[in-house]
C-alpha cells in the first residue's frame, strides 16, 4: 500500500504536523508520497528530506525569542511591505542536506498561488528552498516571491491542503488540516483583545482555508481525514511549539489507533 500525506497550512499550528508524523514513526509506516501547501510545504520537505518527526520536535521547542532574527529579515524602506524570507530559504538549505526536488528519497508537491493570475503552481522539480519560500508568503506577511517570471504567494490561498496531487503517487491518501477551530465564545485560553495588524491577516486567511476544507474535507479520496481542534492557538504561536504539540497529543493517539486498525483490517482481507 502506497501512502500519501498531505499537509496543511495554519501558520504555527502546522506545527501540529509534527505530532503526526512522530506516530507515522513510531509505527514504521513508509511515505510514498507528500504533498504540502504554506508550513506543511515546510514540514513535508523536512519530512521528505529524511529529518525524523522527533527530530523536527527537537528543533521546534529549541526555538526561542532570541533566534528570530535568524529567520526574519525585514524590508527597508525603499522595499514591498513583509518579510523578505531569504534567512528562512538559508535555514531550510542549512538544515536539509538536499538541495532539489529530483533528489530526495520522497517524492513531494509543494504548492503556491500565482499572485496574478489567481491559479495554482504546483513544484515538483528543482530547487526545494525556493519552492518553499514561495509555499509560505503569506500575503501582508512575506513578500510576493518572484520566481521564473511569476509573482507567487501563498499556497493556502488556493489549495490549503493539496490531497489532490496525491492521485497518481498513493492508493491511501492521509490529510492533516491544521486550519483548526477557534471560538472567543467557548474557549477561554483565547485572550479577549482585538487583533494586531499581523494577527489579523494571517487568522483571516486561516479562515478561508477552513471555509475551502468544510467541503473538501469529505472527499473521497482521502483515505484518512485528521482536523485537531487546535483551541487557543493562534496562527502566529511560533514559540509554543511545546503547548502546540501537547494540545494534539489526544488527537495523535486517535490517528495512531485509527492507523493500527486500518493496518489490521487490512492484514485481514
Amino acid at each position: 500500500m502506497k501512502v500519501g500525506l498531505a499537509l496543511g497550512s495554519g501558520g504555527a499550528r502546522g506545527i501540529a504536523h509534527i505530532a503526526y508524523l512522530e506516530v507515522l514513526d513510531q509505527l514504521g509506516i513508509e511515505t510514498s508520497a507528500i504533498a504540502g501547501s504554506s508550513i506543511g510545504a515546510l514540514v513535508g520537505a523536512l519530512y521528505a528530506g529524511g529529518l525524523s518527526g522527533r527530530r523536527m520536535r527537537d528543533i521546534a521547542e529549541g526555538i526561542t525569542i532570541r533566534d528570530l532574527p535568524r529567520f526574519l529579515d525585514a524590508p527597508s524602506f525603499k522595499e514591498a511591505f513583509g518579510i523578505k524570507g531569504r534567512k528562512i530559504e538559508e535555514w531550510l538549505r542549512e538544515i536539509l542536506p538536499i538541495r532539489n526536488f529530483e533528489d530526495l528519497p520522497i517524492p513531494l508537491r509543494v504548492v503556491a498561488t500565482d499572485f496574478w493570475k489567481g491559479e495554482q503552481v504546483v513544484f515538483s522539480s528543482g530547487d526545494i528552498a525556493h519552492a518553499v519560500r514561495a509555499s509560505i508568503s503569506i500575503p501582508g506577511v512575506f513578500q510576493p516571491y518572484e520566481l521564473d517570471g511569476r509573482v507567487l504567494v501563498d499556497g493556502g490561498v488556493v489549495n490549503p491542503v493539496p490531497f489532490d496531487l496525491l492521485d497518481d503517487l498513493a492508493d491511501f491518501v492521509i490529510a492533516i488540516d491544521v486550519s483548526g477551530e477557534i471560538s472567543r465564545a467557548e474557549d477561554s485560553r483565547v485572550e479577549a483583545k482585538l487583533p494586531g495588524f499581523v494577527e489579523t491577516l494571517i487568522h483571516v486567511f486561516s479562515i478561508m482555508g477552513n471555509v475551502i476544507m468544510e467541503q473538501r474535507g469529505r472527499d473521497e479520496r482521502i483515505a484518512l481525514y485528521q482536523r485537531p481542534r487546535l483551541c487557543g492557538v493562534r496562527t502566529g504561536d511560533f514559540l509554543k511549539s511545546g503547548e502546540i504539540l501537547d494540545s494534539v497529543r489526544d488527537d495523535a493517539e486517535s490517528f495512531r489507533l485509527k492507523l493500527i486498525a486500518e493496518r489490521f483490517t487490512k492484514a485481514l482481507s
